[in-house]
């Protein structure tokens, strides 16, 4: 029953003694609080990250190369040309910010899904080797006294941006078609020259289109609704149609802006179709010699292109590329008589041609040129459209961010603030039994008698 009593007694003596030191143990735990909350404050700005994820999805990444074959190497988004652009874009280089301090503060970590990790670890330990390349990172920057939380939210997605715009551009088979023919000062050209330049562009541009319809015949722009097939029946129907008709009128009237400079040109270019004319024919003839000579043997000793060395050549093969060659230099040595025929008739028709051309005939021919440059500048356009949405469609899916940039924070203040208020409020109930402790104890302590 004592005892009983001493517990009680004890028990009220601790919850009086916790009463009685109540503002120590609320000013030591205040302070504490007080404490962490500046302390964490003034460390946010170093624990404060933007946080962003790309996903790469193009053939050849899942054994970890570039679209051309060549090694994956992720550290090209913090590259100094991604990085240099990205602050250019959004005005940061004229704040006086450092490139290299940026580059710094980019961490890239891949990730890795959790059934690869536990296959590759089921294959190591049954000693099999097992390699893993990544199409998934983490992109982290650690942000600094330089940007706010803002401007680097808008750092890091620019950054992705212009990261896959240089990929874009690297690793993509991007052509486009140059307005030539908008550029062209067709004063300085006579009529014939003009039709020539304009036949020649229609066909380059024929012939990138038809590769086009090569790569993906089932393609058709969303944004033009146009397909490479049309764009080319359309180019087709320019050559054909207007173009011819500027030819007719143009070879018809034998329209000129100069006659004698014209002549002038047309025999400069037979000149030199007659030497290439000759060049080939005795190109012809040599091979036909040499065929002619060719006695059936084993093997067939060849100079090289030098003529020092000797090779050994099968003679039936020999004798092919013989024929081979006396055919190809034959026609081509045809096609230029030809040419040269076609040049000598169009001299002869400028020779007795008298006086200029009508006005109203160089009008005509100057609006056919004008309406035909118009409408091929018009296809240009529309076929360079739709490039670009056949180029984001096969492309634009390289690199993808899946996850926006956010701001990512360390530090948890309500934790903090929690972990600081029990501390406290443990040292300061610590506190006030060690004082009630020395005071009790001081009390008790009886001087010796001397």
């Amino acid at each position: 029953m004592e005892e009983k009593y001493m517990e009680e007694i004890s028990l009220r003596e601790l919850i009086e003694v916790v009463w009685k030191g109540k503002w120590i143990i609320a000013i030591i735990t205040i302070v504490a609080v007080l404490l962490t909350g500046v302390g964490t404050y003034l460390m946010i700005p170093n624990s404060q990250r933007v946080v962003a994820i790309i996903e790469l999805n193009y053939p050849g990444i899942e054994l970890g190369q570039n679209p051309d074959g060549t090694k994956f190497d992720i550290r090209q988004l913090k590259s100094p040309y991604v990085i240099e652009n990205a602050l250019k874009t959004l005005g940061f280089n004229d704040n006086g910010v450092k490139l290299d301090q940026v580059r710094r503060n980019i961490d890239i970590t891949s990730i890795i899904p959790n059934d690869v990790s536990q296959r590759a670890e089921t294959m190591i330990k049954q000693g099999h080797e097992y390699v893993y390349y990544p199409s998934e990172f983490k992109v982290t920057y650690r942000i600094n006294k330089a940007f706010s939380y803002n401007q680097g939210l808008q750092l890091v997605e620019t950054i992705i941006d212009e990261y896959q715009t240089y990929f874009y551009t690297l690793y993509s088979d991007i052509e486009k078609i140059e307005k030539t023919i908008g550029t062209l000062d067709y004063s300085t050209y006579d009529y014939p020259d003009i039709v020539e330049v304009i036949n020649i562009q229609i066909e380059g541009i024929q012939e990138f289109l038809t590769n086009k319809t090569e790569d993906d015949s089932n393609y058709k722009s969303a944004q033009t609704g146009y397909s490479f097939q049309d764009l080319n029946r359309n180019f087709d129907i320019l050559r054909t149609v207007d173009t011819s008709k500027l030819e007719s009128l143009v070879n018809a009237y034998t329209l000129t802006r100069d006659k004698e400079k014209l002549i002038k040109d047309y025999e400069y270019r037979v000149k030199r179709m007659e030497l290439e004319q000759a060049k080939k024919n005795s190109e012809a003839e040599e091979a036909r010699r040499l065929m002619d000579q060719y006695k059936k043997e084993d093997l067939v000793l060849i100079p090289d292109s030098i003529g020092k060395d000797l090779r050994t050549d099968n003679p039936e093969s020999y004798y092919n590329k013989l024929a081979e060659t006396a055919i190809t230099a034959s026609v081509e040595a045809t096609n230029l008589k030809h040419e040269i025929e076609y040049y000598n008739k169009e001299i002869a028709r400028l020779q007795v041609l008298n006086g200029s051309n009508n006005i109203a005939l160089l009008a005509e021919a100057d609006s056919q040129i004008e309406a035909i440059k118009n409408k091929m500048v018009d296809l240009i356009d529309t076929t360079n459209e739709t490039l670009n949405d056949y180029y984001a469609y096969k492309y634009g899916g390289s690199i993808k961010q899946i996850a926006p940039a956010e701001l990512v924070n360390d530090m948890n203040i309500l934790l903090n603030l929690a972990i600081a208020f029990v501390l406290g409020l443990m040292v300061s109930v610590f506190v006030v039994f060690m004082r009630f402790y020395w005071k009790s104890t001081e009390k008790e302590v009886v001087p010796e008698e001397v």
